[in-house]
């Protein structure tokens, strides 16, 4: 048996030497054409293109919902998306109400309409955003709260209280230039702090 497997080896051998330059180009062309396989350019795969979106439908998207940002007295401060019909108040609302802390004298514009990308602060007692001050109830406001008013001297103090008492309180704020002879002047700077509820 020995000498049958040296027999094939021999033959093996010879043939492989006879026929090098043969096997030589056979292995050649094999890794050329591996090599043209595994680098030639494929076409695009026939995956599902994405959808294409419109830029009208992106505006109609966009004019449909607003990001809002509301901090300051409310519940749960933070980003809010909501419609763009709703207003302020339903913003302040969405984000879980007023707390105690809040200045109800100096709450943001409730009925503005909301827009994209806008803060609503709802300041707290005592912080009044731009520097406001609340004004003061004409019709609830005591003599002492009357005389801190710019403008405000003893005399009118006393006189806005009797005509509460005599006439139940203003229906307007016109009504210290019409029933007190108010010059326009000092109404407009009474104006800038007082106001009817």
């Amino acid at each position: 048996m020995r000498k049958h497997t040296e027999l094939l080896r021999t033959n093996l051998l010879g043939w492989l030497y006879r026929h090098d330059w043969q096997l030589a180009g056979v292995l050649a062309i094999a890794v050329i054409a591996a090599a043209v396989f595994v680098l030639w350019p494929r076409p695009a795969s026939t995956a599902s293109a994405a959808p294409v979106i419109s830029a009208a439908d992106v505006d109609t998207a966009q004019e449909r919902t607003v990001i809002v940002y509301i901090n300051g007295a409310v519940r749960s401060p933070g980003l809010y998306t909501l419609a763009s019909t709703l207003r302020v108040s339903d913003a302040i609302v969405a984000a879980g109400g007023l707390t105690q802390e809040a200045d109800p004298n100096c709450l943001p514009n409730l009925a503005a309409h909301l827009k994209d990308a806008k803060q609503i602060a709802v300041p707290l007692i005592g912080h009044c955003a731009k520097g406001k001050k609340a004004k003061l109830d004409i019709n609830t406001a005591t003599r002492d709260q009357l005389l801190l008013v710019p403008g405000m001297d003893a005399a009118l103090a006393d006189a806005i209280v009797k005509y509460r008492e005599d006439f139940g309180g203003f229906l307007a704020l016109t009504e210290l230039k019409s029933a007190m002879g108010l010059d326009a002047n000092t109404y407009k700077q009474l104006a800038k702090s007082l106001q009817v509820s």
